[in-house]
């Protein structure tokens, strides 16, 4: 978002799963910089304003990630784009061959630079995939102890369902950012994809829609709260363990 916002406005304003904005900060020149916003936990935080996103309806925070990633995926196709006009342009005579030459290379370089934020960008999110499975793997081996331990009847009913809860809900969090991620990536690299003459036939693999399956297969008890859960006798949830 741009620096000159309506910050008198936002005063106040709730965050989303963030805070509350209770004030900004400028610099000497006068500009407004920074939100300053009260957290879930009653501390202030400041926050570059570039990274609020001002909805209709809620004010919301990007990532520095989320930021690079918009750019790219919108600004790179299109820069391509003008490049290739430029091309024609001179090709139709239409401009001269040294506005061409001078205007190509400012182009040219523009694009490798993208190019190589967009692989930095990517690399940083597969770092952050591998979070997600790690943290997966462990969740999965967490629960596998559980359930046999409550199979064997070591941990009674009440603890169990008291203890699978939260288990759960970590199990489809993680998923469902993974699956965020996996998104991200695939639209950043579409926009590195060169267009083709001939469409290209998609042959890679589908993660995302797996993983779309695995999330909907997190019981819908993971939703609710934990002492809503108990129930009479032993009902160990399936067990499903998968490699990160």
């Amino acid at each position: 978002m741009s620096e000159n916002i309506n910050a008198p406005g936002l005063v106040g304003k709730n965050v989303k799963d963030t805070g509350r904005i209770v004030s900004f900060l400028i610099d000497p020149s006068g500009q407004t910089k920074e939100a300053l916003v009260e957290n879930n936990y009653g501390q202030l935080v400041k926050y570059p304003v570039n990274l609020l996103k001002v909805g209709r309806d809620e004010v919301s925070m990007v990532s520095d990630l989320d930021k690079k990633v918009e750019a790219i995926s919108e600004q790179l196709p299109t820069i391509r784009k003008k490049r290739k006009i430029l091309d024609k342009l001179a090709e139709n005579k239409v401009i001269p061959s040294g506005i061409h030459e001078s205007l190509s290379k400012e182009f040219d370089r523009t694009l490798k630079d993208m190019k190589i934020e967009a692989q930095t960008v990517l690399e940083d999110m597969d770092k952050q995939v591998k979070t997600q499975d790690e943290q997966l793997r462990t969740l999965q081996l967490s629960r596998v102890y559980l359930e046999i331990e409550h199979g064997i009847g070591t941990v009674t009913d009440e603890v169990y369902q008291l203890s699978i809860m939260p288990i759960l809900r970590e199990v489809k969090n993680a998923q469902q950012t993974k699956l965020s991620l996996l998104k991200t990536k695939d639209k950043v690299a579409d926009a590195l994809q060169e267009e083709k003459e001939e469409p290209k036939k998609e042959t890679k693999p589908e993660p995302v829609e797996e993983l779309k399956k695995e999330v909907a297969q997190v019981p819908e008890e993971a939703k609710n709260e934990p002492a809503a859960q108990a129930k009479e006798g032993r009902q160990a949830l399936p067990v499903r363990v998968t490699e990160g």
